[in-house]
């Protein structure tokens, strides 16, 4: 065979065998790529990769942005802490070089007797570095986590120790990024529970570039410093709302919640409208029950023309008739709490001030033979009366002895009854009546009522 041949084969051998040793050796310290808030601590644990053999100790150093990061403590990790019984490794050394920005870890499971390793495996927790993120530092930056030989005097090497022989390992660097600290305190308002209107406000964590506003999925983009947003609700279902602010390109977490808002019912209308008159001055007087203790206002109509609008809480009302002996429709409505239209609720109402009973001269209510009597005063001894209406029995638009007679008639002698408005009921003098200019202004209208 020659010699090209030989080196060809040996070539081809270690091109096969290479691989296969690449496999069974792997060292390796990792850190982890990781985020934080602003002003938060957290647990960084450093992770090591010992295959295919034990390892008896370990050293490695490792650098962070001071002006980010402050190192709070550096402690075994969980592997460690489980060796020698639970007592941890016999030998460790935590060391932060002066002005570094870095910090250099060591150590050694056994010092003596009997001897523990690691066990080969990978991602044994070797170290626990438990650091605050600055307050002030900003969304987005980033402290690199990076392995260096460069620290110490004389330099700490990153190496695991296996058998005596420090093994040099891979090297998988990590870092923290400052995430941007999300909306607080996020709480929706109803404005108006007619139309479900209302405002969603929060509280910003940061200066954020802008602020994204998802409302049912739907979101939009605002200015960096808003704070409040107006907005319409969903009627009986959730409405479902999301805010989170950009700083440095970086999305904050989501502050959400959820809202249903039920629009205000219909107002019940008012109910038991009655309405009277004072026929002295002619003031009709209005009366009614309300339903609803939120009217936005109350009308009062009269002929279909609005004549007063009244406060939502009023029960009563009056309005001077302008004209007597006519009849005019009164009318209560209004708004209920939203706005909508109150069914309305309507009487009737008349002025009729000149009231009597005729035959009731003395304004008694009655029509008994005192009224003859008080006829017959007034004819003969100049006696004042209330009523010259009421005197008028016959109604023939005079004041005489013919009337004295016409009531003794109807009183004693079952004659025709004084003319309408009769002696029961109080009245006007009929406009179908004798015309005459005989007056009514005194009569006991109170006895009518």
């Amino acid at each position: 065979m020659s010699l090209r041949i030989r080196i060809g084969l040996i070539l081809a051998l270690l091109s096969f065998a290479t691989p296969a040793m690449e496999a069974q050796s792997n060292y390796k310290f990792s850190a982890p790529i990781t985020s934080s808030l602003p002003g938060e601590t957290l647990a960084i644990d450093i992770l090591m990769t010992n295959l295919p053999e034990a390892s008896q100790g370990f050293q490695f150093g490792l650098d962070y942005d001071p002006t980010l990061l402050t190192l709070q403590l550096a402690t075994q990790g969980s592997t460690l802490l489980g060796l020698n019984g639970g007592a941890g490794a016999d030998f460790w050394h935590f060391g932060e070089p002066t002005g570094s920005g870095g910090m250099t870890i060591g150590a050694i499971i056994s010092t003596a007797p009997p001897l523990n390793s690691i066990p080969a495996g990978e991602n044994h927790a070797v170290a626990r570095l438990e650091m605050t993120v600055q307050s002030t530092a900003a969304p987005a930056q980033i402290s690199p986590l990076t392995f260096t030989n460069s620290l110490g005097s004389p330099p700490v090497l990153c190496v695991i120790s296996v058998n005596g022989v420090s093994e040099p390992p891979i090297l998988e660097h990590g870092s923290l990024t400052v995430e941007t600290p999300a909306p607080s305190g996020l709480t929706v308002v109803v404005d108006d529970a007619c139309t479900c209107s209302g405002t969603v406000s929060w509280t910003n964590g940061a200066a954020y570039d802008n602020v994204i506003v998802t409302v049912d999925g739907i979101s939009s983009s605002h200015p960096s410093g808003t704070e409040s947003l107006a907005l319409n609700l969903n009627d009986g279902v959730p409405t479902s709302i999301e805010v989170y602010g950009i700083s440095n390109n970086q999305n904050s977490a989501a502050a959400s919640t959820s809202y249903t808002c039920n629009t205000t019912p219909p107002s019940a209308p008012i109910s038991d409208l009655s309405c009277s008159v004072d026929h002295e001055n002619c003031t009709a007087t209005l009366s009614w029950v309300n339903n609803s203790a939120n009217y936005q206002a109350l009308e009062l109509r009269v002929d279909g023309a609005l004549v007063a609008t009244l406060p939502g809480t009023d029960t009563t009302a009056t309005y001077i008739l302008p004209a007597e002996m006519t009849v005019y429709t009164l009318e209560i409505a209004g708004l209920g709490e939203c706005g909508e239209a109150l069914a309305p609720l309507s009487c009737t109402a008349e002025c009729l001030p000149e009231r009597f009973r005729r035959g009731d001269v003395n304004s008694d209510s009655l029509v008994d033979i005192s009224d003859a009597i008080g006829t017959l005063s007034y004819l003969f001894q100049g006696t004042a009366m209330v009523c010259l209406d009421a005197i008028d029995a016959n109604d023939d638009g005079a004041i005489d002895v013919s009337d004295a007679i016409y009531s003794l008639s109807f009183i004693f002698a079952g004659g025709p009854a004084p003319a309408a408005p009769g002696p029961e009921t109080c009245g006007v003098d009929p406009d179908g009546g004798t015309p005459d200019a005989l007056d009514c202004s005194d009569y006991n209208t109170a006895s009518c009522n």
